[in-house]
C-alpha cells in the first residue's frame, strides 16, 4: 500500500491511541513538517480552519509523501465534499454535524463507492498516489477509507444508537467543544464537565457496540488522557497554531534568569 493511502484501518484496529495533529494554516510546506512531528497522523481543518480545497490538494500530497496518514474534517456534510477529499488523497474524511440516520447515511454514499455507496469516480490523484490499476483501487477503496461522522450536538445524541448502527460509518467523532456549548445551552466550553464526559461515554460505548472507532478532539494532554480513559483512541491532538503558541513560549521561558 502507498503512502497515499496509509493503511489507517488496520493501525486503529490495534486499539493503541492514535494521536493526530490538526492543521488551520493553508501551506503545503507547513504540511510537510507537521507531518514529521512525533504524532500519529495529520488532519485539515476545512470547516473552522483558513484551508480551502485549492490548499488542501497539494498539502495531502506532502503528507501523504511523509509517510503518515493524511485526514480532512470537511466543510459539512454534503453529497460532494467527503469524495473530494478522498479523490485529492485523504484516507479518512470527519464529517461535521451529523445528527440524524438519514444524515449519516447520506455521509456514507457520498464517501463510498458501490453498492455500499454512490461516491462518484474520477479520484485521479488518489487512484495514482494508489500505485493500484483502476479496477483494484475500485475494489479495495471502500476498505482503504473510512468516514467519521461528527457527534456535536444533544439532537445527534438522541439519535445517536440509530446514527452508530448506520452501514458503512467507520467510526464517530465527538467535537466537546460544540457538545459542551450545546449541552449547556451555550452557557460555555467545557471539555472536562461532567456533562461532557457522560455525554461521550454513551458515545464510546455506541461505537463499541457497532463495532466502530470513538475519536474525539483532545486539543491537551489532560483532556487527551481523559478522553482515552473513555475508550476514545482516535484523537485530534493538537492544533498547528497551538504548537506554535506554545513552542514559542516555551522557548522563552527557557530563557529567563
Amino acid at each position: 500500500m502507498s503512502a497515499a493511502h496509509f493503511d489507517l484501518r488496520t493501525r486503529l484496529a490495534s486499539g493503541e491511541p492514535f494521536l493526530f495533529s490538526w492543521m488551520s494554516i493553508p501551506s503545503a510546506s507547513l504540511a510537510a513538517q507537521v507531518a514529521r512531528l512525533p504524532l500519529d497522523g495529520v488532519c485539515l481543518d476545512m470547516q473552522h480552519g483558513m484551508i480551502g480545497f485549492s490548499d488542501a490538494g497539494p498539502m495531502l500530497a506532502a503528507i501523504n509523501a511523509a509517510g503518515k496518514p493524511a485526514m480532512v474534517r470537511a466543510l459539512w456534510n454534503d453529497a460532494a465534499t467527503a469524495g473530494q477529499a478522498l479523490d485529492a488523497g485523504a484516507c479518512c474524511v470527519i464529517s461535521p454535524m451529523v445528527n440524524t440516520r438519514a444524515q449519516a447515511e447520506a455521509l456514507v454514499r457520498s464517501a463510498k463507492y458501490p453498492p455500499m455507496g454512490s461516491r462518484s469516480w474520477g479520484g485521479y490523484t488518489a487512484l495514482q498516489a494508489s500505485g493500484l490499476p483502476p479496477a483494484d483501487y475500485l475494489k479495495q477503496s471502500n476498505q482503504m477509507t473510512m468516514v467519521f461522522a461528527m457527534v456535536e450536538t444533544v439532537e445527534a445524541l438522541s439519535n445517536l444508537d440509530e446514527i452508530a448502527a448506520t452501514p458503512g460509518l467507520d467510526g464517530l467523532f465527538v467535537g466537546p467543544s460544540d457538545l459542551s456549548i450545546t449541552l449547556s445551552k451555550g452557557a460555555g466550553i467545557d471539555k472536562l464537565g461532567k456533562d461532557t464526559l457522560a455525554a461521550m461515554a454513551k458515545v464510546s460505548e455506541a461505537c463499541k457496540t457497532n463495532g466502530l472507532v470513538a475519536g474525539a478532539f483532545g486539543g491537551s494532554s489532560d483532556v487527551i488522557k481523559a478522553y482515552i480513559k473513555l475508550g476514545y483512541t482516535f484523537i485530534a491532538a493538537a492544533v498547528d497554531v497551538d504548537l506554535l503558541q506554545s513552542g514559542a513560549a516555551a522557548l522563552r521561558k527557557s530563557l529567563e534568569v
